[in-house]
């Protein structure tokens, strides 16, 4: 079947992929690179709609960022992953950057590329939503006096408490079960597609 290909496409199969491989506990590294690009496709995609993206929730939100420091922390790894070399041509020293990298750093990456993608007005996958939630609920303690925090704990109770396979587990578990509700599946918000996807 032929489909369009567009940048909302792209950012769509970039951040499918990057959550699969990260709910099967692939990659890690594949992961990261796959949440940047589509990431940053779905940042541009939500500003041309008009909506909020996280960027600027952030810096609206903490003054402790500005946009270049921001930027510093989104690319660290990604740039170290990317290129071989520096802008003036030397090879780039990236081991110090890389003996740092972890699974972890990729939570947050998916959660705002996933934001800005939700908030391009496209419907989004149910395994997005609920990573969304459990994205939350592992920083539970963090969160505005303002955040009613109880679909959190109903869905994921005391979430930071396990050590981060456990955490993984009960998100795929979950993720299993919003899967086999027809009501929720069906509902225009829902992409019902697989998280990895073929040929269009």
């Amino acid at each position: 079947m032929s489909a369009e290909l567009t940048k909302r496409e792209v950012a769509r199969r970039q951040l499918g992929a990057a959550l699969a491989l990260f709910l099967d506990n692939k990659d890690p590294v594949a992961v990261h690179v796959l949440a940047r690009g589509g990431g940053e496709i779905a940042h541009r995609l939500a500003e041309i709609a008009g909506a909020e993206t996280f960027e600027a929730h952030i810096l609206a939100t903490f003054s402790e960022f500005d946009q270049r420091k921001l930027a510093e922390l989104r690319n660290k790894y990604w740039n170290a992953f990317k290129h071989a070399t520096t802008h003036n041509g030397k090879d780039r020293n990236d081991a110090e950057i890389l003996g740092t990298f972890s699974d972890e750093a990729n939570d947050d990456h998916l959660f705002f590329g996933w934001y800005d993608f939700a908030n391009t007005g496209a419907s989004w996958p149910i395994e997005a939503q609920v990573f969304q939630v459990w994205y939350f609920a592992k920083r539970a303690d963090r969160l505005s006096d303002a955040v009613d925090l109880a679909n959190l704990t109903v869905l994921f109770p005391e979430l930071s408490k396990l050590d981060r396979s456990k955490q993984k587990a009960r998100l795929r578990s979950a993720i299993q079960r919003y899967r086999r509700r027809r009501d929720i599946m069906g509902d225009r918000r829902i992409d019902p597609r697989p998280l990895v996807l073929g040929p269009f």
